[in-house]
């Protein structure tokens, strides 16, 4: 965003990449929420960043939910995009779901067609005795929308923080809320402010 260009190279992807799982290996990370994930994105050259991180670092197990998949977009030359929320995990990770975020209502249709399906993902844990049933929820929720799509988002995701409580488990949770801190200078971050 806000760049000279859209497309990075395979080196350089690599080499961030290579940054990020040194940064990784550097202590003992259990779970890990990452959000704006490439998995088959002409942007990153076509790298798969989960299954790299899985090779390249101590975690054994992933589950990914794409957030925007489309094998064009027309602006900017973008191209391919998948794109999404990812769980690593050094534990298994099982009944892995993709929970739909609501779409803004703040857009054209055809800007709506091409724009991005935001969603929660959730994920049992396995194999810690000690927690008993463990979930690990990593969200991203909308950062542009002029309407009150970002509030239905952490709606939504409240409702499935307050589920797993009201049924006694564990959770670990994260990811990018979009939102702005309280006390925060009240900005509307909306296109012509993301530059």
């Amino acid at each position: 965003s806000c760049g000279d260009r859209v497309h990075m190279t395979e080196s350089e992807v690599t080499s961030h990449l290579d940054s990020i799982a040194a940064y990784i290996n550097a202590d003992t990370i259990d779970i890990l929420l990452l959000q704006e994930v490439d998995v088959s994105s002409k942007r990153s050259s076509y790298i798969d960043q989960v299954q790299y991180l899985l090779e390249k670092t101590h975690f054994n197990y992933a589950v990914y939910g794409s957030m925007w998949q489309s094998d064009i977009i027309p602006s900017g030359g973008l191209g391919k995009v998948d794109v999404g929320v990812a769980i690593l995990s050094r534990w298994k990770l099982s009944e892995a779901e993709r929970i739909q975020l609501p779409l803004r209502e703040d857009q054209k249709f055809y800007e709506k067609y091409f724009y991005l399906r935001r969603c929660i993902v959730k994920a049992k844990v396995e194999e810690i005795e000690e927690w008993g049933d463990l979930y690990a929820i990593d969200v991203h929720a909308a950062s542009f929308s002029t309407d009150d799509t970002k509030q239905k988002h952490i709606i939504k995701y409240k409702n499935v923080l307050d589920d797993l409580t009201a049924l006694d488990l564990y959770f670990v949770t994260g990811g990018d809320l979009n939102a702005i801190p309280p006390g925060a200078d009240s900005l509307d971050y909306c296109m012509e402010d993301q530059c």
